[in-house]
């Protein structure tokens, strides 16, 4: 440890000062000393003094004193040496000059202060209310999910056992928007621990496999599915999180489609990017609502279907958050009439130890059934289509 460095406080904390007050003695005993020269160290005190408060900014007492001093010992010196002979009276006015100046540096430096003070209270004020509103948004969320859940549970129990076909159908209005209000719930969650270190659980994942879950268990679904592409791409990423990002996609799709309409799917590796896909020739997206669409709450204004007016409008913004918390980026294409594309970018693994083998389109069904766990009973016959695109087929009976 250096001998400076056991110095305590207040000379450790003022040395620069005390520095300084040495400098300005000396150059003052050096224009007594030499007064043919002493504008020199006349111009030295006073250049030192204006970059030391730049750097130290005193408070107002202190640097009135400080100012004071100078004033009255560098005048005081010029005076003795204009009585001697040695200077002209028009040296005396450099005094005023030199603490004109010096004034007018402290006052550009005292309103930085305060407006540095300022942006800095205003910060912290917008970060206690940014903490404040995640918070809120966390806790009313996790509080809502019990009375939710034990609402629609007896709400199911009415809609199940109930002998009257209006009460019936009051029940399942109720278990519908229920499950709405349960959805937004878990919604609100996500976004809230969005910012939290935990927030993904990271693993190495195979693209083209999740999208073969993903479509299996979606083409219960009546839409025309297909899948156009599918490329060996392993990442890394949250599986659960990913999956959720892609489900939202998908569901968006749905709502703005048919049963008659497209719903495609794709995954095209270029060098260290992997790209996923997923189109449709829905109603489409009007321009002026292309560049909200992923804000929270934004919904359609024009050309939406009744069912994605209904949306909570946080399914997108889900999606934009996961995306880029994997490091990833998506776009969007849309034209009214014409249908939707979503593009998601994400980087793949630069890692290829371990790497498995990738399905490629045309693979059979039961190839598709064994590369999921999914055991929820639901499976989508995969098959070559005439003009070389994989294309998924509908089972019919359950639906979502």
């Amino acid at each position: 440890m250096l001998p400076f460095d056991r110095v305590e406080w207040p000379l450790r904390r003022h040395w620069i000062d005390i520095a300084w007050w040495a400098f300005a003695i000396a150059n003052l005993v050096a224009m007594a000393l030499w007064p043919s020269w002493e504008t020199v160290p006349f111009h030295f005190i006073w250049v030192s003094l204006t970059l030391l408060y730049g750097f130290r900014v005193w408070k107002l007492g202190h640097t009135f004193l400080t100012l004071g001093f100078v004033v009255v010992f560098t005048g005081w010196v010029l005076f003795h040496d204009f009585l001697g002979g040695f200077q002209l009276p028009g040296e005396l006015t450099e005094v005023p000059l030199m603490a004109a100046m010096f004034l007018a540096s402290v006052w550009h430096a005292q309103r930085r202060l305060t407006a540095l003070r300022d942006a800095q209270h205003v910060s912290e004020q917008n970060l206690r209310l940014l903490e404040q509103g995640q918070a809120f948004v966390q806790d009313a969320s996790h509080e809502l999910r019990t009375p939710i859940t034990i609402a629609l549970g007896h709400a199911e129990l009415i809609q199940r056992t109930s002998s009257d076909p209006v009460a019936a159908q009051d029940a399942t209005v109720v278990v519908e928007e229920l499950q709405r209000l349960r959805r937004l719930a878990e919604r609100l969650v996500m976004l809230a621990s969005a910012d939290q270190p935990d927030f993904l659980r990271r693993t190495r994942i195979e693209v083209e496999p999740m999208i073969l879950n993903l479509a299996r268990r979606w083409s219960v679904t009546p839409r025309r599915w297909s899948l156009v592409r599918l490329d060996d791409a392993p990442i890394w990423g949250d599986p659960d999180r990913l999956e959720l990002a892609f489900d939202a996609l998908i569901e968006n799709a749905v709502k703005h489609t048919c049963p008659e309409d497209r719903v495609d799917l794709s995954v095209v590796r270029s060098g260290d990017v992997v790209t996923i896909a997923i189109a449709d020739s829905g109603d489409g997206i009007a321009p002026e609502d292309l560049g909200r669409i992923f804000e929270r709450f934004a919904k359609a204004t024009r050309g939406a279907t009744d069912q994605a007016r209904e949306g909570s409008g946080l399914g997108l913004a889900i999606v934009k958050t996961l995306v880029e918390a994997h490091g990833g980026t998506i776009e969007v294409e849309s034209e009214l009439g014409v249908g939707t594309t979503f593009r998601v970018n994400l980087p793949v693994a630069t890692d290829e130890a371990g790497a498995g083998p990738g399905l490629a389109p045309g693979v059979p069904a039961e190839a598709v059934g064994a590369s999921n766990g999914d055991g929820d009973g639901a499976h989508a016959n995969v098959h070559a289509a005439q003009d070389g695109e994989t294309t998924v087929t509908q089972p019919v009976g359950r639906h979502p």
